[in-house]
């Protein structure tokens, strides 16, 4: 089930917004709901690597494992998140277009059983738009500035 998908073009080099998106402490600046990520593999960008994210929706904090399972410096990262109502696999990826412009892409998909959790997802799929519809504007600003 598609969670989440956005097309977009941005005023910046895919090395420039690779290093926005690549970096923990930067993504914070365009991701409110990011807190951090601990990493329980030596490597932190790299396929393999696996890692905790911490983010906070609602006052409260949420902690879920992933995993790197594509990985093109400057140009494309793919995830998998294992939760116990399913896999969520999302990717972010860069296609330099001309003049400095970069073609942005990134979806999110839920792999699951429960028809319970796809009912459910679908009620706040137009809320989790807004919302990362609203994190791409600021990516935008924070890599245009």
């Amino acid at each position: 089930m598609e969670l989440y998908r956005y097309e977009g073009e941005l005023d910046a080099t895919p090395e420039e917004i690779f290093k926005v998106v690549n970096d923990d402490e930067k993504l914070k600046s365009w991701s409110p709901i990011f807190e951090g990520n601990e990493y329980l593999t030596e490597e932190k960008r790299a396929v393999g690597t696996k890692f905790r994210t911490r983010m906070k929706v609602l006052n409260r904090t949420y902690q879920f494992r992933s995993e790197i399972i594509e990985y093109e410096a400057g140009r494309y990262i793919k995830v998998k998140t294992v939760l116990k109502q399913g896999d969520i696999i999302s990717d972010f990826r860069l296609e330099p277009l001309e003049s400095g412009v970069t073609k942005v892409g990134v979806t999110s998909h839920f792999d699951t059983e429960s028809r319970r959790y796809k009912l459910m997802l679908k009620g706040v799929k137009p809320v989790m738009k807004r919302v990362l519809d609203h994190q791409m504007k600021k990516l935008g600003d924070v890599v245009e500035t």
